[in-house]
């Protein structure tokens, strides 16, 4: 790929950018390759590197865009970049795809699926699949890989209390309390 992914996604800063960059579904689906297997395609049943596109039977066109096959000979799997992933099976482009997970990104305190939708295009339970289904993608990768900025946190250090702490003065569910025995003072 002549740009780097890094540099895609860090040259979008504003809605109009994100719009621009994610206009052509192809170019997506390079994105979205580039980022599922940054060295190269792999088989996503067997891991085996080599594979072919997949061609269709009339007029040497394409089958279906991003359609690959596994060249070993024992397996022979079928796949896309989205197989095996929350994306597999989607029936929205992947632009719509990318620009979800963009917005997602760019709030600091989520955003609901009801402004993802009216900013998609698409009904509010698919918003909130596609949400779902994009924080576990995101989950799914090293969350605290590279440069990790973190606000009025406190790491380490001894715990406030310990795990079977009560605040005095209070008995626990079924034990007698310390300071009133039997319950009367």
């Amino acid at each position: 790929m002549e740009v780097s992914v890094r540099e895609v996604l860090s040259g979008i800063t504003t809605m109009r950018d994100m719009v621009k960059a994610f206009q052509n579904e192809a170019h997506c689906r390079r994105l979205v390759q580039a980022m599922v297997w940054p060295k190269g395609r792999i088989c996503p049943a067997c891991g085996y590197r080599r594979s072919i596109a997949l061609t269709g039977r009339e007029n040497g066109k394409r089958a279906r865009s991003g359609l690959y096959q596994c060249s070993s000979g024992t397996c022979r799997f079928q796949f896309t970049v989205t197989t095996r992933t929350p994306l597999h099976a989607t029936k929205l482009p992947l632009r719509t795809w990318l620009s979800g997970l963009w917005l997602m990104l760019q709030s600091d305190k989520g955003i609901s699926s009801i402004r993802l939708a009216e900013a998609l295009g698409v009904s509010q339970p698919t918003a909130w699949r596609m949400g779902h289904a994009l924080r576990l993608m995101v989950g799914r990768e090293r969350a605290l890989d590279g440069v990790v900025e973190i606000d009025g946190l406190y790491l380490g250090g001894k715990p406030r209390r310990e795990v079977d702490y009560s605040p005095p003065g209070r008995g626990r569910k079924g034990q007698p309390n310390d300071l009133h025995e039997g319950g009367v003072t």
